[in-house]
């Protein structure tokens, strides 16, 4: 395993192209003056320092999330000069992520180029840094002519607590004429896009023997077999549950959101409303419950999240102001882990237990153990016996899945729970927030099966993607879900979001309604590849022998009155038996 961790740590995701003929360009950067940046706030940090060939290197450190990301900026000095619109720039710099507190295991910041005195004539890139040492190359071109004065290079970074060092930065000009396609760019690719990819065809050939099952359908009309019918099977649900976040007001509302949500998904996962900050609002209660009851007429199943989430960021202020008696802030925690499960009993089918526990240790710290922890997992044991109990984590799989220490603390925490509350971990959740280092699909594939391990089931919690290549967010989306259901114990891939919200992470439908780009991908698989439309003629006996995706089907034929017959019929893992339907 170690030296598969090597290869894929050599073998980064990120990849640079170049043209073989590129013009060189006059770097504007006030080399100079560029050790004198500074960040001008009390919350963040710029610390230089000499790496091994004695060149400045710069530590940008933030320890608490302003409320605006500009509110950490800092301005690069530039040469200024007034520019004709179409004129290409280079900003290229190396970076790496030394701390973060992002799902996705990297730090990030916001580049703008500036061309107008306002921000609409703002150019932006933003960009995630890899774990070790990468060059970034960001080209720019001017949309209009560019006033000396209003001329500027800006970095910002107002993202949660994060580190990362960022060294030889330049900003380049280039001669009117040269085209940007030549300028070099950021690709992100990862070992396995390949067409022919091994991997793939592997995978393939699981989901079709783990997802699908032999059947057997015999109608029969007053106990007589019905022969030689032709009949029409159409799959028009899956038993895998596919799903995406959504949030009680559009349910409640029936917003296009949750409109658009119903054409794609069978089940849900809400975002906010469950958390303890959100549920001790009556109003926000109110509504929770009202969408809970709507999710649940509308046959969807619905995944709590989150029952204790252990960070004072996302508890109530009281539990904060009483920080020094561990009673009081056991009984508030357990006093809202019995109220939210009275009121969602028989709403909720599962729930996420305990959320973010590795970087979030304030309720273990105020009580001294982990036991408040494995209270909640004792509790819903004891009250709903029927409703499965998770985990969930970040920074398992992402960022390159080579995070070893994390990945094996989750693993002994998962078994540490169940040593104190005698196995009562049923799920294992494992979000998937997707930065610029893609896992390679192998390495997602060897993480689930080192987690299968522990005997869960496995729950990809939280999918989202930071990069904004339409070609690469396309095919990565396509590939994790092969990779993903390809595995035995995956019972569920879950995206954190559905339409395009401004932050580029979940793009299932755009703005406009249309399906985005992450949202042709999903399209793609489960309702034209993970789909099975079967057309037969029944025999003697009325049977018809099929095998397609486990789920819920319509079989339709038309009788002797030349009237169109229709009903439904289930395929289910483990069961044989013929499937009777007697008209």
């Amino acid at each position: 395993m170690k030296i598969k961790l090597l290869i894929y740590s050599l073998l980064l995701s990120i990849t640079f192209s170049f043209s073989q003929n590129i013009a060189e360009g006059e770097d504007l950067i006030k080399q100079n003056l560029l050790p004198f940046i500074n960040s001008k706030n009390e919350f963040s940090n710029i610390k230089k320092s000499k790496d091994s060939l004695g060149l400045t290197q710069y530590l940008f450190e933030s320890s608490k999330e302003p409320k605006f990301i500009y509110n950490y900026a800092t301005k690069f000095p530039i040469e200024k000069g007034s520019y004709k619109k179409g004129t290409v720039f280079l900003l290229s710099f190396k970076a790496k992520t030394v701390s973060a507190s992002l799902e996705t295991g990297e730090a990030k910041a916001l580049f703008i180029f500036k061309q107008l005195n306002n921000y609409k004539g703002n150019i932006a890139y933003t960009q995630s840094f890899s774990s070790d040492w990468q060059t970034y190359y960001l080209p720019f071109q001017a949309r209009q002519n560019i006033k000396k004065e209003d001329l500027g290079i800006v970095m910002q970074y107002g993202y949660r607590p994060q580190s990362f060092m960022i060294k030889h930065i330049k900003f380049e000009v280039f001669k009117e004429g040269t085209a940007l396609e030549s300028l070099p760019k950021t690709e992100v690719t990862y070992i396995g896009m390949e067409a022919d990819a091994d991997w793939r065809k592997r995978a393939n050939k699981r989901i079709n023997s783990i997802r699908k099952g032999n059947f057997t359908i015999q109608i029969s009309k007053d106990g007589k077999p019905l022969d030689n019918k032709v009949v029409s099977i159409r799959q028009i649900n899956h038993a895998f549950p596919f799903g995406a976040r959504i949030a009680s007001k559009d349910v409640v509302n029936n917003t296009v959101d949750y409109r658009n949500f119903k054409k794609l998904f069978n089940s849900v996962v809400l975002g906010n409303d469950l958390k303890i900050k959100s549920w001790s609002r009556d109003d926000k209660q109110k509504q929770t419950l009202k969408a809970l009851d709507i999710l649940k007429a509308d046959g969807y199943p619905v995944k709590g999240h989150v029952l204790i989430w252990p960070g004072f960021n996302y508890l109530t202020k009281d539990i904060f102001k009483n920080k020094d008696n561990p009673e009081k802030v056991t009984k508030i925690i357990e006093s809202h882990v019995e109220d939210i499960l009275d009121a969602t009993k028989g709403k909720v089918s599962h729930w996420d237990i305990v959320n973010e526990a590795y970087t979030n240790k304030d309720l273990q710290h105020v009580t001294g153990s982990e036991e408040i922890l494995y209270n909640g997992f004792r509790t819903i044991a004891k009250k709903q016996p029927n409703v499965r109990r998770f985990t969930n984590e970040y920074g398992i799989i992402s960022k390159g899945g080579i995070d070893v220490k994390k990945q094996e603390w989750y693993y002994n925490f998962i078994k540490r729970i169940d040593e104190n509350t005698g196995g009562l971990v049923q799920g294992i959740g494992i979000q998937s927030h997707m930065g610029s280092d893609l896992t390679p699909p192998e390495r997602v594939l060897e993480i689930l099966t080192y987690y299968a391990t522990l005997g869960k089931q496995i729950s990809i919690s939280e999918f989202t993607m930071d990069i904004r290549d339409e070609k690469v967010r396309a095919q990565y989306t396509r590939d994790f879900m092969i990779a993903a259901f390809s595995h035995p114990n995956v019972s569920e891939f879950l995206f954190w979001g559905n339409t395009e919200d401004g932050r580029g992470k979940s793009d299932i439908f755009a703005v406009e309604n249309l399906l985005g780009v992450m949202g042709e991908a999903y399209y793609d698989l489960v309702f034209k590849k993970w789909i099975t439309n079967i057309n037969g003629k029944t025999s003697k006996q009325g049977l018809i022998v099929g095998r397609g995706f486990y789920g819920t089907y319509e079989y339709s034929f038309v009788d002797a009155n030349d009237k169109v017959v229709k009903g439904i019929f289930e395929v289910k893992p483990k069961e044989f038996g013929i499937i009777k339907i007697d008209l």
